[in-house]
């Protein structure tokens, strides 16, 4: 379990919010070629790359946590993970006219060896909510409708439409609107 908010943003947007995460001490850690890199610059974020993590220093003294991690550090509930912010950017396919659902995302929490749950540590809680408020105003959130083939036994195969809210970029909502492009994820 955690805090996560789904969205629809593009690689300029995302460097938005990774230049905040910045400004507020993280570290910025992506994975190539199953190696974890860690900058604390922006040019650690590339068009190519669209998962990150901002690892929050401050938090580490709470923990007990040192660089470098290994990939069970970043992917799972452990005193590493109470450390970190998911965070990502849309991928954009333009041969398939589809958009990716991305994130950011933090544990609340971890067991340690003895039982006892361990709270991920304000600082990161606040951390993530500065970010969450950038999020909201580059992708701010929108109705949405589509339409879809009903399975329900009431309208079963009838097009049915789906109103939902969503937080999407302008450029986004523009491709999916006027470009037919989807949103998946």
């Amino acid at each position: 379990m955690g805090k996560q908010i789904n969205y629809w943003l593009g690689y300029e947007d995302f460097l938005k919010i990774a230049q905040v995460a910045l400004d507020c001490g993280c570290i910025i850690i992506k994975k190539v070629s199953g190696k974890l890199i860690y900058k604390r610059t922006l040019d650690i974020v590339t068009e190519h790359e669209h998962n990150y993590w901002f690892y929050v220093p401050e938090a580490r003294v709470l923990s007990g946590n040192t660089l470098p991690f290994n990939d069970n550090d970043i992917q799972g509930y452990s005193p590493a993970g109470n450390t970190l912010i998911e965070a990502g950017f849309s991928f954009r396919n333009d041969k398939s006219k589809t958009i990716t659902r991305s994130r950011l995302f933090v544990i609340s929490g971890y067991y340690d060896e003895q039982g006892e749950y361990i709270s991920r540590p304000e600082y990161v809680t606040k951390i993530y909510n500065k970010l969450v408020r950038i999020v909201k105003k580059v992708a701010p959130l929108t109705e949405l409708t589509d339409t879809y083939v009903s399975a329900n036994d009431n309208a079963y195969l009838q097009e049915v439409e789906w109103k939902h809210k969503e937080y999407i970029t302008p450029e986004y909502l523009h491709l999916k609107e006027s470009n037919n492009y989807k949103l998946i994820g």
